[in-house]
């Protein structure tokens, strides 16, 4: 079996021949390369080795080429903080209408939009970063602000803190 495939290996070897390129000039200066002779055609001498010189990469050229394109590294993603300036963590508010005003911060400072959350409940969403609510109920309330992109998506959200609210009793008889 072996032999059988030398066999094939040489005869496929004794059909490949040397051929003849021919390099033709046109009128317009474009230069065409064929295996089929036509008018004007010039047979190139090809020789039965080709080769090809590459020039060395660690050269200062090729160095100063690489600082020039760098590959495309992904830029880092910027880390947003936010932060409740007001209430404070703990603070008791007095105030018997209800009224509460949030203020959150985001840094680096950059244009979005501010989702507040109480109570584990989605209240605003809205591009100032101030919030003043009404009618809040007395008792102890969780505050949130999420930063949101243009597009909705949370970029940073600040850590939920404790509020409380006192508002003077309904029971007790103002006469």
């Amino acid at each position: 079996m072996r032999i059988f495939y030398t066999f094939c290996l040489l005869l496929l070897c004794l059909g490949v021949s040397a051929q003849v390129v021919y390099k033709t000039v046109k009128t317009d200066g474009s230069v065409v390369y064929s295996d089929v002779r036509s008018d004007g055609a010039v047979a190139v001498n090809l020789s039965s080795m080709n080769t090809v010189v590459v020039p060395a990469l660690n050269n200062a050229t090729s160095q100063k080429i690489g600082r020039i394109n760098p590959a495309k590294t992904p830029r880092p993603e910027v880390q947003y903080i936010v932060s409740i300036r007001s209430p404070d963590a703990e603070q008791t508010l007095r105030d018997n209408s209800g009224a509460v005003m949030i203020d959150a911060e985001v840094l680096p400072k950059r244009s979005g939009k501010y989702q507040l959350i109480i109570d584990n409940q989605v209240v605003k969403t809205q591009s100032n970063r101030k919030f003043q609510l009404e009618n809040i109920n007395r008792g102890a309330h969780t505050i949130q602000v999420n930063f949101l992109d243009n597009s909705g998506k949370i970029l940073a959200s600040s850590k939920p803190q404790t509020f409380y609210l006192q508002k003077a009793s309904a029971l007790i008889n103002v006469n």
